[in-house]
């Protein structure tokens, strides 16, 4: 996806998630802009736009209109979570967006989540490491003592992509599975980059979108010798039981061995 730019601001990935208004809604802010001026000013990180985009798309368009103001802006105070977080904290909660809509935002704001975590873990990777040794040794295990405990497979699935997008989002576990199954075939490119922006709109339901789970094809299984032959004799035994032609089956049990001869 290509940068966003308003004014002089380039919009953060995450803050460009989410999907603009746009026709008389759009409109509509220019008119209450225009009349009452920005009441909630822009959030900022120096050059980086990180909330207020449509606040401030409409005064860039009343400013080439003539208007003299322009939009306030306030700087980004870090309060521990990272910016795509707080993107996603800020904006979910006033968004009016269906299930549908909100865990596609969320499952592509995940991957920016975990971007920037990352990069945290990086940059502060030397004391990670001195605090990760200093725990290990307060809190080393005697395996004689102290056997290895088992894994809970509920904290698993919750600590899991699918699990932490549902519940940013709220939403079932197969919804989120079906929005980053889409999140992932657009990165392939084997979706159009858009159809994420068309479900998060309304325009389309995720369950139209989302690719089908291919199913593995499963190989028959090979019989031994031993099962043959006892499924043979049972036949046999079958057929002395109904009425039967001695010579009819020995042509037969001849034409097959022949056959395979």
């Amino acid at each position: 996806m290509s940068e966003e730019v308003i004014g002089e601001y380039t919009v953060h990935p995450a803050a460009a998630v989410f999907p603009l208004i746009e026709g008389d809604e759009f409109d509509e802010l220019c008119d209450s802009i225009r009349s009452h001026g920005v009441q909630h000013p822009a959030v900022v990180r120096g050059t980086e736009l990180l909330d207020g985009r449509n606040r401030m798309r409409a005064c860039e368009r009343l400013k080439a209109e003539g208007w003299a103001g322009s939009c306030p802006t306030v700087q980004w105070k870090d309060d521990g979570r990272n910016v795509a977080e707080w993107i996603w904290d800020t904006n979910a909660i006033r968004r009016h967006m269906d299930d549908d809509g909100l865990v596609m935002a969320a499952s592509e704001i995940h991957q920016l989540i975990a971007k920037e975590n990352e990069a945290r873990k990086a940059a502060t990777k030397f004391d990670s490491e001195k605090a990760s040794k200093a725990a290990k040794a307060r809190h080393a295990v005697d395996p004689k003592t102290d056997p290895p405990q088992k894994r809970d497979a509920k904290e698993k699935n919750a600590r899991s992509t699918i699990g932490q997008v549902a519940e940013k989002a709220g939403v079932s576990r197969h919804k989120a599975r079906q929005a980053v199954a889409v999140q992932k075939a657009i990165d392939a490119g084997e979706l159009p980059a858009d159809t994420a922006r068309e479900v998060m709109a309304g325009k389309k339901k995720l369950r139209d979108v989302a690719p089908k789970p291919k199913r593995k094809k499963r190989e028959p299984k090979q019989r031994t010798m031993a099962a043959i032959l006892s499924d043979l004799r049972d036949l046999i035994a079958e057929w002395k039981n109904a009425d039967h032609d001695s010579d009819l089956l020995r042509d037969e049990l001849t034409t097959q061995l022949e056959r395979i001869e």
